[in-house]
């Protein structure tokens, strides 16, 4: 499968996400370091705004797809999604308090709720089901190399300007560009897909298929043990990289995110979608005991892993909603299935805080490397599950 023989507006969409992560990962994984360093926030705290943000992400995410399916159109919501995201987002510039991000972070996030499902459900309009892990790869090879590319900005930005408060916030205010680049995509170049709305105004949990919901009780069940990017940030200050390296470790996450969505997408076309998710569950768990070991280098080894794992946990979860649930309730299908991950995650994450804060920067990590691979062979096992018994 050629990338030039992709729908226009599958290739708009992805160049969309490219700018949107460009300007995302400028700021991401600064915020935990500057909470820690310049607002003195404590992990605790850390882990619950993350948490309280991926929670509102969730809520929103099942309002918008809901509200998309019934009013039979995507690109409007989704626009107005990334719009209040990218405007949001740079106001961190002038945040005194740990409240003030919280706010600035949990607005980002509720900008993201409006927009996923709907624009996941644009994507899934335009996607063939035989292609739909290289297609869902695509769109995730994009967002990696625009989360590489700001990475990449913010350790130039670090490295040349030094690791000052004040860096910090003209990397924060310099987002503002790659956003409103991203915007003017989505404006002229993506083209909507109006279609028939289901008859019903109330959703039904049996409209959608037995597959889907299998999909939803794995990936909300892995999400309760894992842990984000924020606290393998924190951890490699504590294993003893420095400041400025550490968003270099972090593009090479986004790289390896970047450069294995669609090897991973093609594989899963050809092998089976569930397998290849076991697989990077399997990589999750691995990065986890690396960042355990304490040392630099299991951080740079952990970021690495990661980043595979990430080319594949969400994008191949799209994939097998988009194969699986009916066209006029695609929206709402990625709205179910990020309000259960977003619960699991809320939950998750303020865990961690709680048991960094009183039991170690360990333990969260060795719960992650141990349950991530129990999970991986329960998934496997019970694959077919999750495929549509039509395909």
């Amino acid at each position: 499968m050629k990338l030039l023989s992709l729908n226009k507006n599958i290739i708009a969409l992805g160049a969309n996400s490219f700018f949107t992560d460009f300007s995302t990962e400028m700021i991401l994984p600064l915020l935990p370091l500057f909470l820690e360093r310049f607002l003195h926030a404590t992990k605790s705290e850390i882990g619950l705004i993350e948490g309280t943000a991926e929670f509102g992400v969730a809520m929103l995410i099942a309002l918008s797809g809901f509200y998309s399916d019934r009013l039979g159109k995507r690109k409007g919501i989704t626009l107005f999604g990334y719009g209040m995201s990218n405007l949001i987002k740079p106001l961190a510039f002038f945040a005194q308090s740990a409240t003030m991000i919280a706010t600035i972070r949990i607005g980002d996030r509720l900008a993201k709720g409006v927009r996923v499902a709907p624009r996941d459900a644009l994507i899934s309009a335009y996607t063939p089901k035989e292609i739909s892990g290289f297609v869902f790869g695509f769109h995730k090879m994009m967002d990696g190399a625009g989360a590489l590319a700001g990475s990449l900005t913010a350790f130039g930005c670090l490295w040349w300007l030094g690791e000052s408060e004040g860096t910090f916030r003209t990397i924060f205010a310099i987002s503002l560009i790659p956003g409103l680049v991203s915007m003017m995509i989505l404006i002229f170049w993506v083209t909507d897909v109006p279609f028939t709305p289901a008859p019903t105004r109330r959703f039904h949990p049996e409209a959608l298929p037995a597959p889907f919901y299998w999909l939803v009780g794995f990936q909300s069940l892995f999400s309760l043990f894992a842990m984000n990017y924020s606290f393998m940030l924190l951890k490699a200050e504590n294993n003893g990289l420095s400041l400025a390296m550490i968003p270099l470790a972090y593009a090479l996450y986004n790289l390896n995110q970047s450069a294995f969505a669609i090897p991973i997408g093609k594989a899963a076309d050809r092998f089976g979608k569930p397998a290849l998710l076991a697989c990077v569950y399997m990589a999750f768990g691995l990065g986890a005991l690396a960042m355990a070991s304490g040392s630099v280098g299991g951080v740079w080894l952990g970021f690495g892993i990661y980043g595979f794992f990430a080319g594949g946990f969400n994008a191949l979860a799209k994939a097998i909603i988009s194969d699986t649930a009916p066209k006029e309730l695609k929206a709402t299908a990625y709205g179910v299935y990020y309000t259960a991950v977003g619960i699991t995650t809320l939950t998750s994450l303020a865990s961690a805080g709680w048991l960094w804060d009183h039991y170690g920067n360990n333990i969260p990590f060795l719960i992650a490397s141990a349950s991530a691979p129990i999970l991986a062979i329960a998934l496997f096992s019970m694959r077919r599950h999750l495929i549509h018994h039509s395909i």
